[in-house]
């Protein structure tokens, strides 16, 4: 794939950043902090039991349930704790609120190695930049802290769009904000589900960040809008410097 596009948009967990530790790890250091002590372990299993179930119940971190942000995050946390084997306590609500605050920023995450001077390359040949992510309105601090969105020109998140990915509406939503075309834009991401297969209905070129060297289905290995890279680097090489409007003479 070589394209020469309007616009990139970009996934941001797994793609431009990752957790440093689990979140079983870092709810048990924040735990033991307010004298808990819990295994990471059990904490790792509960919270993607809870995640599943949270996001079932009240989908899109609550942005359509009439709930609040914190509110979801914090009744997770205290699930997640409970199923783990923690009593409950009033101490439930102290650990939630400083996870909930320490997830704010960008302390917990860490960028992936080349990513600022990839997405730099990419600026430089013309590209408008644009974030399209699962995540709540907490994440325009976190891409602050980890000084990358001074590189972006629009972060749409799906509490933002009142949608979320696979949905095909929360891509719309980002082109139009961009004022791009989906035959002139390419997004990036890690999930083949979330970020490939709706960018590419969509009619958009879509790269798949596949850090883990899978197999790529045979459905996607045909499709001439799709590409996949192993790193952010290659994903330079992909992309063709915009030419500059040419001025018509009289």
């Amino acid at each position: 794939m070589a394209v020469r596009p309007k616009l990139l948009t970009l996934d941001c967990t797994n793609t431009l950043f990752k957790l440093k530790r689990t979140p079983g790890t870092i709810y048990a250091a924040v735990a033991d902090s307010h004298g808990i002590q819990v295994d990471s372990a059990k904490l790792d299993c509960a919270f993607l039991k809870n995640y599943r179930e949270q996001s079932q119940s009240y989908c899109n971190f609550g942005c359509r349930s009439g709930i609040s942000t914190k509110v979801w995050w914090t009744d997770l946390v205290k699930k997640t704790l409970l199923d783990s084997g923690v009593p409950k306590s009033k101490a439930l609500d102290a650990v939630a609120k400083q996870l909930f605050d320490e997830f704010s920023g960008g302390k917990h995450w860490e960028v992936y190695p080349q990513t600022k001077e990839a997405l730099e390359n990419i600026r430089d040949k013309g590209v408008k930049l644009g974030v399209i992510s699962n995540f709540d309105e907490r994440l325009q601090e976190v891409l602050v802290d980890l000084d990358l969105c001074r590189l972006f020109d629009f972060v749409l998140t799906s509490v933002d769009a009142q949608v979320a990915k696979p949905n095909c509406r929360i891509f719309e939503i980002a082109l139009q904000l961009a004022g791009a075309e989906p035959s002139e834009t390419v997004h990036l991401g890690d999930n083949l589900e979330l970020d490939v297969k709706p960018a590419l209905c969509l009619g958009m070129h879509a790269i798949w960040i596949n850090r883990n060297n899978v197999d790529v289905p045979p459905e996607l290995s045909e499709c001439g809008n799709f590409h996949a890279v192993s790193n952010i680097e290659e994903v330079v090489k992909c992309i063709k410097k915009r030419r500059e409007k040419q001025t018509l003479t009289g």
